[in-house]
C-alpha cells in the first residue's frame, strides 16, 4: 500500500529536542480523541499517565538490585509504593465512574473486567512491596527476584492497554486496535517512556505504515469518521508528516 521509503538515522541529540515532544503530543492527541467515544471513561487517562511513571521506578529497582530486592533499592521500593498508591486511588475512582452504556455500538464490560483484574494485580504488587519493604528494614533477609517486580509492573501495562481497547464502540474497535498496538503501544513503551530514539529508527516504516492507515480508514474510505475526531486525525497526521523530514 505504502511502498518502503529509504530512511535516514536520527541521532540521540536530535531525536530529544525535534522528535520526542511531537511524539508526545501525538499520544497527548490520541488519547484526548479516546474521550470523544460515547462512555469512555476520561478517569482512565489518568490511570494511562500513572501506569508510565511507574517503569522509571521499576527501571531503577531492576537496575540497583538486578537479582534480588535489598537494601541497595529500598528508596525505590518505596517511590513505587508510593505511586502504587496513587494509581490505586486513580483506579478506585475510573471503577466508580464505570457503568453501562446506553449505547447499543458499545458494551464496556470487557472493560470493566479488565479493569478489575488491574485492580487485583494493583494491590498485589502492592502488598508485595510493603511485605518486601518491612522485612528489609528489620533487617532480615530476603529472597525476592527482582524479576518478579518488573514483570507484576509490565502486566499492570497490558490490562491499561487491553482496557483502553475495549472501551472503543465495535463499528471502530478493530481500527484503533490495529493502530493502539502497532503504533501508540510502541511509541509510548519504547520512546516516551524509555527514549529509546534507536527503535524510531529501525521501526519508521512501519510506524508510518500504521498511522496513514489508520488516517486512511477513518477518512478516506467508506466508512464515516467518529464524530468530533476529524481535527485530532489531522493534527496527529500533520505532526507525523513533520517529522518524516528527519527520517526520509
Amino acid at each position: 500500500m505504502w511502498p518502503a521509503l529509504a530512511q535516514k538515522n536520527m541521532n540521540s541529540q536530535a531525536f530529544q529536542s525535534s522528535v520526542r515532544p511531537v511524539l508526545n503530543a501525538i499520544l497527548s492527541d490520541f488519547y484526548q480523541m479516546m474521550t470523544l467515544f460515547p462512555d469512555f471513561p476520561k478517569e482512565l487517562i489518568s490511570v494511562v499517565d500513572e501506569i508510565d511513571d511507574l517503569h522509571g521506578e521499576k527501571d531503577l529497582i531492576r537496575e540497583k538490585c538486578p537479582r534480588r530486592l535489598d537494601n541497595t533499592c529500598l528508596d525505590n521500593i518505596n517511590k513505587l509504593r508510593e505511586k502504587l498508591s496513587v494509581l490505586q486511588a486513580k483506579t478506585l475512582t475510573l471503577i466508580s465512574h464505570q457503568s453501562m452504556s446506553s449505547s447499543i455500538h458499545m458494551n464496556p464490560l470487557g472493560g470493566m473486567r479488565t479493569t478489575n483484574q488491574f485492580m487485583a494485580e494493583l494491590e498485589e504488587l502492592k502488598a508485595t512491596l510493603d511485605n518486601a519493604a518491612f522485612i528489609l528494614k528489620a533487617g532480615a533477609p530476603l529472597k525476592r527476584p527482582t524479576d518478579q517486580i518488573v514483570k507484576k509492573v509490565d502486566e499492570l501495562s497490558t490490562y491499561v492497554s487491553l482496557t483502553v481497547v475495549e472501551y472503543i464502540p465495535y463499528e471502530y474497535k478493530e481500527d484503533f486496535r490495529h493502530f493502539y498496538f502497532d503504533f501508540i503501544h510502541p511509541v509510548q513503551q519504547h520512546i516516551a517512556r524509555n527514549k529509546n530514539y534507536e527503535f524510531l529508527n529501525k521501526n519508521m516504516n512501519s510506524l508510518n505504515y500504521a498511522l496513514n492507515l489508520l488516517n486512511q480508514n477513518l477518512t478516506k474510505r467508506s466508512k464515516k469518521t467518529p464524530p468530533g475526531m476529524a481535527p485530532y486525525l489531522s493534527v496527529i497526521h500533520n505532526r507525523w508528516n513533520s517529522l518524516l523530514r528527519y527520517y526520509f
